[in-house]
């Protein structure tokens, strides 16, 4: 069994309240266009700071709301929230089709993570988390695991298992706590 670190996943709200939090800093210009944009990439998209920064201009796909990510044999389409893609279309509209989206180090990226996670949620959120919640998201939604393996560009089950185990826990609690137990 793959052991994920689950214990500091934001909820699906969470990451809701984030998301409105840094569009409204955005708006107020407390936030730049480039931190606004990778920093609603990552609740929203579930891709990994790797993915995110390999992204060129070409790699989207503006009509159809996608972004292609990985290798020539291995190419996956993530879809792009609609209420982010204006910021992402206005972000990328001076780059060149071979560009990439975003030019910084990994470093960087994650700095950028840690500045505004902390900011925002009053704690550093590893970029994991993002995915790890996007993925718990995708599983309470289309509740197919191959789906959910293949949206996130899993290889293995093993991964979404563990998923899928951690969301069977959750809404265990949940339950409890609603009965009153």
């Amino acid at each position: 069994m793959v052991k994920l670190k689950l214990d500091d996943v934001p909820t699906w709200s969470e990451v809701g309240e984030f998301l409105d939090r840094i569009r409204a800093m955005y708006r107020k210009r407390e936030v730049s266009l480039r931190d606004f944009v990778l920093m609603s990439l990552y609740p929203t998209t579930g891709l990994k700071t790797s993915e995110l920064l390999t992204i060129r201009k070409r790699d989207i796909d503006f009509q159809q709301g996608v972004i292609r990510v990985g290798s020539a044999g291995e190419v996956r389409e993530v879809l792009i929230m609609p209420s982010i893609l204006p910021y992402l279309k206005d972000y990328a509209k001076d780059k060149k089709s071979e560009e990439r989206i975003f030019e910084m180090g990994r470093r960087q990226a994650l700095n950028i993570n840690h500045k505004y996670t902390e900011m925002i949620l009053g704690r550093r959120l590893r970029v994991a988390g993002w995915r790890h919640a996007f993925a718990i998201r995708l599983l309470e939604t289309v509740r197919d695991p191959s789906m959910c393996r293949k949206i996130l560009g899993q290889k293995s089950s093993k991964v979404v298992s563990a998923y899928q185990q951690s969301l069977q826990k959750s809404l265990k609690e949940e339950l409890i706590k609603s009965i009153g137990g």
